[in-house]
């Protein structure tokens, strides 16, 4: 049923992509605004079900987002193997996210708009910026860590068979 949905949804849209290539003309308007209207109704029909994909997301927005949060990272070297293990207060962000977005701006010498009306949408959690290659956080003690490499997060103590090079055992 969903892919009969989508199937029709995607025909709508591939006439009304064709239908914009063609001249107006008074039957080729109406035809445009009835073929409008039946993928209207087709999009408005379906509806996304929950699944795997969005429970996880769901779920992981939820975690990250309570105050107080306290999580665990082990930053490992290329090799993978742990060279400091800490506790985190918060969330582990990414470098380059923003709370605000990147502004087009006029180029003021030649009177031309650098870009389209139409802008990035924000991420779920309401920043602006794609992952950057370095993360930062701060301890439950306050101390912060920017980390180029790769690392491993839980919201619950891990338990390593391989010793980091560095315990932070740190108290809230």
């Amino acid at each position: 049923m969903k892919l009969k949905t989508l199937v029709i949804a995607g025909l709508a849209s591939l006439s009304l992509l064709v239908a914009g290539c063609v001249e107006d003309t008074p039957q080729a308007a109406s035809q445009k605004t009835t073929q409008a209207a039946k993928a209207k109704a087709a999009a408005e029909s379906v509806k996304i079900a929950s699944n795997a994909e969005i429970e996880n997301i769901k779920k992981r927005l939820e975690l990250t987002s309570k105050p107080g949060l306290l999580g665990y990272i082990t930053l490992l070297n290329e090799a993978g193997q742990p060279i400091y293990y800490t506790s985190v207060k918060g969330k582990v962000t990414s470098g380059s996210k923003r709370l605000t977005p990147k502004v087009k701006r006029w180029k003021i010498d030649r009177g031309e708009w650098n870009g389209s009306t139409l802008g990035p949408a924000p991420s779920d959690e309401g920043t602006w910026g794609s992952s950057s290659p370095y993360i930062y956080f701060w301890t439950p003690g306050g101390q912060y860590f920017q980390w180029s490499g790769k690392y491993l997060y839980s919201d619950r103590p891990m338990r390593l068979r391989v010793d980091p090079l560095v315990i932070n055992v740190t108290s809230k």
